[in-house]
């Protein structure tokens, strides 16, 4: 890894200031989510809040394609960390008032385009890149990249909740503002090796439409039925982890524990990134001779359980039981991975990886709305919701592997 990062100072550089900018996509998000659940209608803000941070996954079909469309892409990374900069001055002035429901309708709202903007110059990026990376060393670059926005994902959100405890959430805001502005100057200051990258990019010509290209390779995918039923429980399971957050945010206001609410919900956050991790940094050498259906039976009875722990309301063991998912979703991820790459030729993996991320990625910004729309009525129901969940997963395996 060392080596790698010496021989690729470029995509190194241009890696950091990206991880930098992403250090701000989380910094708030607990600022926000604490402030919803003290509302009265704290159910509801819980799930706007939710909703504006997760939809914008939503739109990345859309964004990617248009960020390949567009010339000038250093400019636009620039101008995009400037925005979110403004953005984020505007949310620290609405948090100097009183919070009230409105105020976090207007502040998800700003926080969504924030989060666009984020998503756009995160696709913006990617050319750059593939055009700095070897192809045999590409595999090794994304690894490096998944690692270390994890870590920067469990590092924002518990630092976060540390300046929380010292800082208004005002001066909060205004710190993740300065993130975005720094962001913008690293990429004003390797301008000239963007510019002189982008020269060598190829222009995107509109010969297939969007859609029609996922639904081709999509198709691709569900004609191999057995990575479509492994497909199908991974992107299942990473809902799970969608709709878990806001239950528990919800969770721990009416739960009596040691910590502070936000330090229970950043706790929970780190759980599943360092056991992701853990489980990433084992998949090749932990129980080979098992196949990602074993693994999965094992997830989905640990997440209905999970679903019974809420009704104790007993939080170590809820965090034991998601540590335990977090960590064979991280042993069969990459195993999953490396079966499709190797599987399909080369002229057609790249889009079936693209649509593979796609759709591991869908199902948490929907879940993140329904399980909370369950609290609406009542928690109880919320954890219901949860059990009913996980025994889908189950049904869904039993009757997949009965078939094939």
């Amino acid at each position: 890894m060392i080596t790698f990062i010496k021989n690729n100072k470029h995509f190194t550089t241009i890696t950091i200031i990206n991880l930098f900018s992403k250090l701000g996509d989380r910094l708030f998000y607990i600022a926000m989510l604490s402030t919803a659940a003290t509302l009265p209608h704290k159910n509801l803000a819980v799930m706007l809040v939710s909703f504006s941070e997760t939809l914008p996954i939503l739109c990345s079909f859309f964004l990617g394609s248009l960020a390949d469309k567009k010339t000038k892409k250093s400019l636009l990374l620039i101008q995009t960390s400037v925005l979110r900069a403004l953005i984020y001055i505007i949310i620290g002035i609405l948090f100097h008032y009183s919070p009230t429901l409105y105020l976090i309708i207007l502040s998800t709202i700003f926080n969504f385009l924030s989060d666009l903007a984020g998503n756009f110059s995160s696709a913006l990026v990617i050319p750059f890149t593939k055009t700095l990376v070897k192809v045999d060393e590409m595999p090794q670059a994304q690894g490096i990249v998944s690692i270390a926005s994890q870590l920067v994902n469990v590092f924002s959100t518990l630092l976060g909740s540390f300046l929380l405890v010292f800082i208004s959430k005002t001066l909060l805001a205004w710190l993740n503002s300065s993130i975005f502005l720094l962001t913008g100057l690293g990429f004003l200051i390797i301008r000239k090796l963007l510019s002189n990258l982008e020269t060598h990019l190829p222009h995107t010509i509109d010969t297939l439409s969007t859609w029609k290209l996922v639904k081709y390779n999509f198709i691709k995918l569900y004609q191999d039925r057995i990575t479509f039923i492994e497909l199908l429980q991974l992107t299942l399971i990473n809902g799970f982890f969608g709709g878990l957050i806001p239950v528990f945010t919800l969770f721990v206001q009416k739960s009596t524990h040691l910590l502070p609410n936000s330090i229970s919900i950043a706790l929970l956050s780190a759980c599943i990134t360092i056991f992701m991790i853990i489980g990433n940094a084992i998949s090749s050498k932990f129980m080979k001779n098992f196949n990602n259906i074993f693994f999965t039976y094992l997830i989905d009875f640990a997440i209905v359980v999970t679903g019974f722990v809420f009704y104790s309301h007993n939080t170590f063991f809820i965090l034991l039981l998601v540590s335990f998912v977090a960590l064979l979703l991280g042993i069969i991820s990459p195993r999953f991975s490396a079966k499709v790459i190797n599987k399909y030729p080369i002229e057609n993996v790249g889009g079936i990886i693209t649509t593979v991320n796609s759709l591991l990625v869908l199902t948490p910004p929907l879940t993140s709305i329904i399980f909370p729309l369950f609290a609406v009525h009542s928690l109880t129901t919320a954890y219901l919701s949860i059990i009913i969940y996980g025994v889908s997963l189950l049904l869904v395996n039993v009757i997949s592997s009965y078939k094939h």
